[in-house]
């Protein structure tokens, strides 16, 4: 019996069904649909909100070495290039100060647009990111990325930067294997300006079924081959 097709899916929290700002169901989560139109494949999804691309890649380590996928599709990026008020160290060290936090917090909070223009920062740099890019697709040789959401209008006026950085941070995966997101609007996104809305789960999984429908194209011919 012909093994199934194996195709990896790693996400952050925009491969998860949600209940707020608005409910996406399971069943209607780009990866809940792609598994129904492909029974024929063995989709693996692993995944992590809030997760960098550094916590993306040591969390798949359970795949590593120990499977050998025919297609490794990576949503991640919107975490790593926003602009950030304080780095992840600090975040923690703030949070860890219980009798500071709070007036912290605040003083964060009502500063937060100043902060991240000046300090410029995000929690993961350009460069790093970039590297955590070639380390994944040297563990997992075929491996497609899916784009940056695009920021909209109202989501770069709460987030002065967003716009530029998703530019900067798709420009990496853009040389590569990649899925477009850049046609998708803000009713393909949640109230909340980063998680994909019900429509926009379907039209991702759309966008994203002719890279698995070239996969089983291609086995498929070389199976043919093989017989001939």
């Amino acid at each position: 019996m012909a093994r199934r097709p194996q195709i990896l899916l790693l996400t952050d929290s925009l491969g998860f069904p949600r209940a707020e700002p608005e409910f996406v169901a399971y069943e209607q989560s780009w990866v809940a649909l792609l598994r129904d139109a492909f029974p024929q494949c063995d989709i693996v999804h692993q995944g992590r909100g809030g997760a960098t691309i550094r916590d993306l890649y040591n969390h798949s380590a359970y795949y590593h070495g120990t499977m050998r996928p025919d297609l490794v599709l990576i949503q991640s990026g919107i975490v790593d290039c926003a602009p950030r008020t304080l780095t992840l160290v600090e975040q923690q060290v703030v949070t860890r100060l219980p009798l500071l936090s709070r007036p912290l917090g605040a003083l964060v909070k009502r500063y937060s647009r100043a902060l991240r223009r000046m300090r410029g920062i995000t929690y993961t740099p350009l460069p790093q990111f970039e590297h955590f890019v070639e380390r994944f697709e040297a563990q997992f040789p075929e491996t497609c990325w899916i784009g940056i959401l695009p920021a909209s209008p109202a989501y770069e006026a709460q987030v002065e930067g967003m716009t530029r950085n998703i530019a900067r941070y798709n420009e990496v995966l853009r040389r590569r294997r990649w899925i477009d997101t850049s046609g998708f609007t803000p009713d393909d996104i949640m109230s909340d300006f980063h998680h994909l809305s019900a429509r926009g789960h379907r039209r991702l999984a759309d966008a994203i079924a002719p890279a698995i429908e070239r996969l089983l194209a291609r086995q498929q011919a070389g199976m043919e081959t093989a017989e001939a």
